[in-house]
């Protein structure tokens, strides 16, 4: 296993990636150390597993790639090397379509929004963009991520009440229920560090922290310890009364995106490596003697020197010799160069195809030029080059997200309530009243989007599912909010003026060039006192 994010070693060619296990275990009577060490026993293994998977797909997205480390018999001294690397333009591809906005808190309850803007105000202090866009990276490489959420140990004004991180997942598991509902057990991460031993010398021990809901427990493993039952663990009380550790898997399978198209992305690599090949030896043509006589080449001794097959080796000509054609008997002498020239638009057209099937299979646009022709316009040009399909993906991969972010979020309220300056903002808020909100560009086919809005709002749809119906908006409940209050005020206004209107006996309504709350108001009032 890779024990640090810079360490790389030599890889080979998977094609055995299905996914990551899920550790699932029989609830025990009382989590305590012993049952907790059994369930240990049984599930390190599958989480050993598991990290060597994701210590491999990690190092292929950075670059590390079997064809860097390929073998070549024929002519072994042209061999180039050319990585695309794929599976990086795919993950980075990802992260900014889905996550390059931060995720905004919206207030979907009855009460005012001021607790949910505190919320959001938490988020930013706690640098929470920046750190779904880490959670983002490594669960479309590995097919999961998890984040840490604990109290901070000071409260500052400039400081978020809770402080997250997020966990590498080679070193972090959770173990789930076996039974319905598949409810977290505990969930703990591990790492080296150096010490001493009983005799006085220094070695690695595997430190192994989990979190249940009400205790912490600390393994110190050394390279002879295999058994957490038999091991004394050290132990402390969870004041947070929940697992501080949220697991965020892509999807069910825990597949991501690296090992979904690997063999297409080591195709691509080999079909780079050969093409390139085949060009220099094109350049580097072998040049064919036929039925000439060329003399012996011989070793200081004067002796003719052999090859590996007992063959009398030839003197070759230099570049620049000119040569001295002389045949063997009848047969006509000649030299020539041997060479076979790689059909270009054959390999493109095959490179093109499997470029195709990634972008498909992960639900990326496509980036063949159609500029040429096509005629299509609109939203038959999102449909057409896969934008559709890349949003198709984002939804779905909003909907797994939010699964999890709900689970980050009862943590967050937990500390909130539990701060004394924070508790004031978040009042009464409640898991109900927030509603997660992913931005990304909507201004494509703006206008159809608001003769949508038009006609929707015109046949008497209510507003908010109007707004929320047409796309054009990120926070849809918020906008339409604000919009239904300006037009409150609005009509308001209207009203006052025709109201001053006929009590001043004008013929017409009075101008509307005042804002709703400008001096309109206080003239009305003078007239009606």
């Amino acid at each position: 296993m890779i024990s640090s994010t810079s360490s790389t070693n030599q890889i080979e060619e998977r094609s055995d990636l299905f996914g990551r296990s899920i550790l699932t275990a029989t609830p025990p009577p009382v989590l305590d150390a012993a049952s907790i060490g059994k369930i240990m026993n049984d599930a390190m293994p599958i989480h050993k597993k598991n990290s060597e998977e994701i210590s491999y797909l990690y190092q292929f997205y950075r670059g590390n790639q079997p064809a860097i480390y390929r073998t070549k018999e024929i002519r072994p001294e042209i061999k180039n090397t050319v990585i695309e690397n794929r599976a990086f333009e795919i993950v980075e591809f990802k992260k900014g379509y889905e996550f390059s906005h931060p995720i905004i808190y919206a207030n979907i309850g009855p009460d005012d929004s001021a607790p949910v803007d505190a919320l959001n105000r938490y988020a930013r202090l706690d640098s929470k963009d920046s750190k779904d866009i880490e959670l983002a990276e490594w669960f479309y490489i590995s097919g999961t991520s998890y984040r840490l959420c604990l109290p901070n140990v000071t409260e500052s004004e400039d400081e978020a009440p809770y402080f997250t991180d997020v966990l590498d997942p080679r070193n972090t598991f959770v173990v789930y229920s076996g039974e319905a509902g598949r409810k977290p057990l505990f969930a703990g991460t591990h790492v080296k560090r150096k010490g001493v031993d009983e005799a006085g010398r220094e070695k690695e021990f595997q430190i192994y922290g989990v979190y249940t809901e009400d205790r912490y427990f600390t393994w110190t493993m050394d390279d002879r310890d295999t058994d957490f039952v038999k091991a004394a663990p050290t132990m402390e009380a969870n004041p947070l009364g929940m697992l501080p550790i949220v697991e965020y898997p892509l999807n069910s399978s825990r597949m991501g995106y690296v090992e979904l198209c690997i063999t297409l992305f080591n195709a691509i690599n080999t079909i780079g490596c050969n093409r390139l090949d085949g060009i220099e030896q094109f350049v580097q043509a072998l040049l064919v003697f036929i039925n000439c006589k060329l003399p012996a080449e011989m070793d200081n001794d004067g002796k003719p020197v052999k090859n590996k097959y007992g063959q009398v080796t030839k003197v070759i000509p230099k570049s620049g010799d000119a040569i001295d054609i002389e045949g063997s008997g009848t047969d006509k002498a000649d030299v020539k160069y041997l060479v076979s020239e790689l059909d270009q638009s054959h390999v493109q057209t095959a490179k093109d195809n499997l470029l195709e099937a990634v972008y498909e299979k992960c639900g990326v646009p496509s980036r063949k030029d159609r500029a040429a022709g096509g005629g299509d316009t609109g939203q038959a040009v999102v449909l057409r080059d896969g934008w559709g399909a890349a949003e198709s993906r984002a939804k779905s991969t909003e909907k797994t997200f939010k699964k999890s972010e709900t689970e980050y979020l009862k943590i967050v309220l937990r500390i909130c309530r539990d701060t004394q300056s924070s508790a004031v903002e978040i009042g009464n808020l409640s898991l109900g009243d927030i509603e997660m909100q992913f931005t990304r560009n909507r201004n494509d086919n703006m206008q159809v989007k608001a003769t949508t809005l038009k006609l929707l709002l015109d046949s008497g749809v209510n507003g908010e599912d109007a707004y929320e119906t047409c796309e054009l908006f990120s926070d849809p409940v918020a906008v339409w909010r604000k919009s239904k209050a300006w037009q409150d005020n609005e009509a308001q206004y209207i009203e006052s003026k025709m109201k001053l209107a006929r009590l001043l006996g004008a013929s017409e309504p009075a101008t509307l060039d005042e804002p709703p709350d400008g001096g309109i108001f206080a003239q009305k009032t003078d007239a009606e006192a």
